[in-house]
């Protein structure tokens, strides 16, 4: 595969990981204001502060991550041993960010054993609609997945030499396999 093939392919994870990271932003800041104009009867006071919290934990870390990694597609481009290595890091520790808001999100706060009455169940499927937990989940997982994919690749030989030589010099860099294919 060509280094300019592979550069783009970072690049486009990178924009794809940013994009469910804004769509997972945007919809949980609207659970998160539908959940403030929720009006409950039955729900303790405590499960309703519980399931704020974690919809404000999954909020930070889904816009702070969208926007590190916006900022980020502006330099992926770069040949700078900088950026390579806060992809490197930082896509790792997002994506574990990420995985822990997926496990330890508002739906544990809520939920139902079975033995509570119906209006309870009701106002619990309010606090956290399904659509939200699968569209939270599914963007979560798969923008995971991605900054893991971008991580792994950036260890690929012909990535590390082409962030590590040039260094900005403006040349026009070539692979060992772009230099053996031609």
């Amino acid at each position: 595969m060509q280094v300019g093939t592979q550069v783009r392919l970072v690049f486009w994870s990178v924009a794809a990981a940013a994009a469910l990271l804004a769509v997972d932003a945007a919809v949980t800041a609207v659970v998160t204001r539908d959940l403030a104009a929720l009006d409950t009867v039955l729900m303790s006071p405590r499960s309703l502060q519980q399931v704020e919290a974690d919809y404000h934990n999954n909020l930070a870390v889904a816009s702070v991550g969208a926007v590190v990694l916006g900022a980020l597609l502006f330099f992926v481009r770069w040949r700078t041993p900088k950026i390579r290595a806060i992809l490197w890091v930082a896509g790792p520790l997002l994506a574990l960010a990420l995985l822990c808001g997926l496990v330890g999100g508002p739906e544990w706060a809520v939920a139902p054993t079975g033995e509570e009455p119906e209006l309870l169940r009701q106002e619990y499927a309010r606090a956290v609609p399904e659509w939200y937990l699968w569209v939270h989940g599914v963007a979560g997982l798969i923008a995971a997945g991605l900054l893991f994919f971008v991580a792994g690749f950036l260890v690929r030989t012909d990535l590390r030499e082409y962030y590590l030589e040039g260094q900005g010099t403006g040349d026009s860099y070539r692979s060992w396999i772009d230099r053996t294919s031609a």
